[in-house]
């Protein structure tokens, strides 16, 4: 991280990241959104405000952030609908879930 350099994501590594232009309407509202979330989580809180987060947050954030976009043209998660198939955007991701610590994940521990 560049001294001065804002923590947490980019719209350019989202964008490069969910192939969304950085200069979509809704590009800044999602970073603001994922990068104040991500922020506040546990797994950041002991890292220092001038050093970046942990890969593993930082890929995350991106996936979160990505999935917010996706969503953001679908208010009730329908990604394709078909004569047979409806397909939905996942509300909850494990992957997610893990790169950020939440809902009790705990990495695996020997001894």
């Amino acid at each position: 991280m560049v001294v001065g350099e804002k923590r947490g994501v980019a719209a350019a590594q989202l964008s490069a990241w969910s192939k969304v232009p950085a200069d979509d309407q809704n590009m800044s509202l999602v970073v603001g959104a994922v990068n104040a979330y991500v922020g506040g989580l546990p797994v950041v809180a002991g890292v220092p405000e001038d050093t970046a987060w942990p890969a593993s947050v930082t890929l995350g954030a991106l996936m979160l952030g990505a999935r917010l976009l996706r969503r953001r043209n679908s208010p009730n998660g329908v990604e394709a609908l078909t004569s047979d198939v409806i397909s939905y955007t996942a509300r909850y991701d494990s992957d997610i879930a893990r790169m950020l610590g939440l809902d009790g994940f705990e990495s695996p521990a020997v001894g």
